[in-house]
């Protein structure tokens, strides 16, 4: 099973400060990580690194990045394990639950698997076993790329070359109604800290990070002030509150947030 998945992150030369940060917490929470790990960017590299580095070089766009890279996987792997450079692990990864919740998505011909519920994501609208629940076609954000496991030929037909991450998972949950097998853990699988918003750190998110005993480079990217903090905070905790938890039927918070945003489908 293992040498059809790759764990890919997906990151750009901009980002490398956060690559040390990555494979340190990485290389001491996933040890016993079975798949071929990469690191996703434009042309720069981390010597010593327990990961490989797939080099796209220039590219016009996020999704047309990730097109790249596919391109290659594709030769060699059927599925990919996707984070982000910004995401790493604060808690030890259980790899025996995890190979049990895999193989359960494997033997019924999964195409995706979210197993992040925090953020956008909100929760399975219905279950389908013990590890997992189904993501309803016309659901607010179907796909994502924060610790999520994709059948690469899915994840390749829904990419637009021209956009960009937040793009994709808006407009890529609308092109996702056409395939059954979206899935998502009831729960956070993997313990995860979001550390940069907007190219900023999150003070607490830095703090936390500190404590868990690694030092980030702070020469390229500044810490959000206070004030921003709370902004932030109180923006999520408006939408999470208005978008899944007042009684609005699943099949029209899409089409709400759409409306609110301006967004038209692609």
């Amino acid at each position: 099973m293992n040498k059809s998945i790759a764990l890919i992150v997906l990151t750009c030369d901009s980002y490398s400060d956060l690559w040390p940060m990555f494979t340190h917490f990485t290389d001491e929470y996933w040890q016993d990580c079975p798949y071929d790990k990469y690191f996703v960017t434009n042309n720069k590299s981390l010597p010593n690194s327990s990961f490989d580095f797939i080099n796209i070089g220039k590219d016009d766009s996020w999704s047309d990045g990730l097109l790249k890279a596919i391109s290659i996987l594709k030769t060699k792997y059927d599925y990919l394990f996707i984070s982000l450079e910004d995401s790493p692990l604060i808690e030890k990864v259980d790899q025996t639950k995890l190979n049990l919740i895999i193989e359960s998505f494997l033997s019924v011909d999964g195409n995706f698997l979210s197993l992040f519920t925090q953020g956008n994501m909100g929760r399975p609208n219905m279950k389908f076993n013990n590890f997992f629940g189904i993501i309803d076609k016309g659901s607010l954000y179907r796909p994502t790329c924060v610790y999520s496991f994709w059948k690469i030929s899915v994840l390749e037909d829904l990419l637009v070359r021209e956009e960009n991450a937040w793009e994709f998972e808006r407009f890529g949950s609308v092109r996702s109604d056409k395939y059954d097998g979206f899935y998502m853990t009831y729960k956070n699988f993997f313990k995860m800290s979001n550390t940069v918003i907007k190219g900023k750190w999150q003070r607490s998110e830095y703090k936390k990070i500190i404590s868990l005993g690694f030092s980030p480079d702070l020469k390229s990217r500044k810490i959000f002030s206070i004030k921003e903090e709370l902004f932030h905070k109180l923006y999520s905790f408006t939408f999470k509150l208005f978008i899944f938890y007042l009684p609005i039927p699943n099949k029209f918070r899409r089409k709400l947030i759409f409306f609110i945003r301006g967004y038209k489908s692609k």
